[in-house]
């Protein structure tokens, strides 16, 4: 029984081809109809005999033209003989019912069709005022004068509608495969300065250890001098690689727990930062990690946390950094999959490059509470080795 319900759940909320409400507003729309088979109940027996088979066929093809495209056109031109017929036969305020095909006609694929259904509405607006004419209800028409005008305009402004949606979709994917083809262009950048940077300086380091090698037993003092070289071309090494990451537009922790704060504040979740991290003690490369952990953290609090309020805490201590965001929202279960999962896997992907760690703690309706810990790198001068 259960299921069943499921199903007839999944049906009625299902949407139409080519977008539309779901059929669910659909079918509720046409309550609208016992108007006009009220209407019709009150006629003559002899005329409701192909009035209610007319209604009938009217319900079938207003339904068939929500659920497909290829009858769609159709059904309007069974709607407008039907409406033409009613009005003609019975009374002009049957016109009404055009709003029922109004609808399919916002919902038809390409303009070329919809120029159909409109020329079709023209003429029958046509026919309706040269009935009117022979049959001096010509004011009474003209009282309808404004439901004329609005079953042109709602076709035409639905299929603007839907055309928008279609362009802003669009416009998104045309963003993302910028945004992928900026990140590939950028790897392919950082790869050849790479290659081009250090490609020659690791080739000599090579060959002068080997030689170094070679050298060691007889001829010491030579490879003494060869070692030498390999030190002064390491540190020159290591100064290209400085050199290029500075070049980088590397993100910082600093810029991040601005932009933190306005976002959060953006999405109406108070922030509260304990701790004052201490930019100039960090490296480059730790600045950008941690930047871009935070990054990912707070743009998951906006996303999926529902949260009111979120905690940004700092700590330092003499071996490692300290960063914890929690927030009060709506928690999830570490079984859970989802995209938030997806950047926390990422995050401990870049993390695991500096030996950093990454816990995450939440349940459903606790919140969550993010924690990271890099270690801290200090230099020689003051401890006489590197951690």
């Amino acid at each position: 029984m259960q299921t069943n319900l499921h199903e007839w759940r999944r049906l009625i909320m299902k949407r139409p081809p080519e977008g539309g409400p779901p059929i669910f507003f659909m079918l509720l729309w046409l309550i609208y109809i016992l108007f006009p088979i009220t209407a019709l109940a009150e006629r003559p027996p002899d005329e409701q005999w192909v009035g209610f088979p007319l209604i009938a066929l009217f319900i079938v093809s207003y339904i068939a033209g929500h659920m497909s495209k290829k009858w769609r056109i159709w059904a309007v031109l069974v709607h407008l003989f039907i409406i033409a017929y009613f009005s003609w036969r019975y009374d002009q305020d049957f016109i009404y019912m055009g709003f029922f095909t109004a609808s399919l006609i916002g919902m038809l694929p390409n303009l070329r069709q919809i120029g159909i259904a409109v020329s079709g509405v023209l003429l029958m607006f046509g026919f309706e005022l040269w009935h009117s004419e022979t049959t001096d209800r010509l004011g009474s028409l003209l009282d309808l004068l404004p439901v004329m005008v609005a079953l042109l305009l709602v076709p035409f402004v639905m299929f603007i509608g839907r055309r928008s949606k279609v362009l802003r979709t669009q416009l998104e994917l045309a963003n993302d495969e910028i945004s992928r083809l900026s990140k590939q262009e950028e790897r392919q950048r950082i790869s050849r300065e790479l290659h081009d940077t250090l490609g020659h300086t690791l080739t000599m380091i090579t060959l002068k250890s080997e030689l170094a090698e070679k050298l060691i037993v007889h001829h010491p003092e030579r490879a003494k001098q060869e070692i030498r070289d390999v030190q002064l071309t390491s540190r020159a090494a290591l100064k290209q690689v400085r050199e290029l990451v500075t070049g980088m537009n590397t993100v910082t922790l600093r810029e991040e727990l601005s932009n933190a704060k306005r976002i959060l504040a953006a999405a109406f979740i108070m922030i509260k930062v304990q701790g004052e991290p201490a930019f100039a003690s960090l490296s480059p490369l730790m600045d950008n990690m941690l930047g871009m952990c935070l990054r990912e953290a707070v743009t998951n609090v906006v996303k999926h946390s529902e949260a009111r309020q979120c905690v940004i805490d700092w700590a330092m201590t003499p071996d490692q950094y300290r960063l914890v965001i929690r927030d009060n929202g709506v928690g999830c279960e570490k079984a859970d999959k989802g995209p938030a999962h997806n950047g926390l896997r990422g995050m401990q992907e870049r993390l695991n490059l500096v030996d950093g760690k990454l816990d995450f703690q939440s349940s459903r309706g606790n919140g969550s509470i993010l924690t990271i810990i890099v270690p801290r790198v200090r230099s020689s001068s003051k401890k006489g080795e590197t951690n």
